[in-house]
């Protein structure tokens, strides 16, 4: 009877061992079959990488390729830049060279101009007596202000000849208007006949003062009174007359008087 129990249980424990050993090998097998599967996994995942890296070095060698070449292609840029600028910086010296020489010439010229302009004071000053004095203020005036630079040349040519051309109206004009002689030492109120720029004409309200503009022998003017000469002094009042409108017109004579030695 023990006999037959040992047995079986020595057939039960051989069976066991037989399944634990079967249990062991899939078990194996199955860790074998991970591993090799982990393994391919990771081989794939290795070249996988392996290709990327090749990808990025490529990629970062066509950049570094294209960078040179930048790089190559913005120095010449540079260096042609560079060139540019050291021609921009001599024609400029030049320029500045000329632009001293002119500005320089131009300054004598604007001097120069100037003390023409204000050498013209004398001859409007002894010109025909009638406005002079505003006349020579808007010469001297011109001549000044291009003497410390406010008017360019070109104006100041421009209104000294303005100047000379009423100067020139003034002989194809004839005025008549109202104003005060100095007739010895008597500031006498009266009527001016002015007749271009030859001849004046003045008698005081009164009718006692007749003068008009004569020529002296150094080639200025002065007023001749004809107050006690009856004739021209009938004469003069009448021209007056015409003048005014207070008569028909008529033709009338006026004395005009050129510069002689000795008279």
């Amino acid at each position: 009877m023990n006999f037959r129990f040992s047995k079986l249980l020595v057939c039960i424990g051989l069976v066991a061992v037989m399944a634990g050993a079967q249990e062991t090998v899939e078990s194996v097998r199955r860790q074998i079959k991970a591993v090799e599967a982990e393994t391919a996994r990771e081989k794939n995942m290795h070249d996988a990488e392996k290709k990327r890296h090749a990808e990025f070095v490529e990629v970062g060698r066509k950049k570094v390729q294209a960078l040179s070449s930048q790089n190559k292609t913005l120095k010449a840029e540079i260096d042609s830049l560079k060139a540019e600028l050291g021609h921009i910086a001599e024609v400029r010296q030049k320029t500045m060279g000329t632009i001293r020489w002119y500005e320089s010439r131009k300054a004598k010229y604007n001097e120069s101009l100037a003390k023409v302009i204000d050498s013209l004071v004398p001859v409007f000053e002894s010109d025909f007596p009638y406005r002079n004095e505003e006349t020579v203020k808007s010469v001297r005036e011109i001549a000044e202000q291009l003497h410390k630079g406010v008017i360019e040349a070109d104006d100041a040519l421009n209104r000294t000849l303005e100047v000379f051309y009423d100067r020139i109206r003034l002989g194809y004009t004839t005025e008549v208007y109202k104003g005060f002689l100095q007739v010895d030492a008597r500031s006498v109120p009266g009527t001016y006949l002015r007749y271009g720029a030859v001849a004046s004409v003045f008698v005081s309200n009164d009718g006692n003062d007749v003068l008009w503009l004569s020529r002296t022998p150094d080639g200025g003017y002065a007023w001749k009174n004809v107050s006690d000469d009856l004739a021209m002094r009938t004469v003069l009042k009448d021209v007056m007359k015409v003048a005014e409108g207070k008569t028909a017109p008529r033709l009338v004579t006026i004395p005009v008087a050129f510069p002689k030695e000795g008279e």
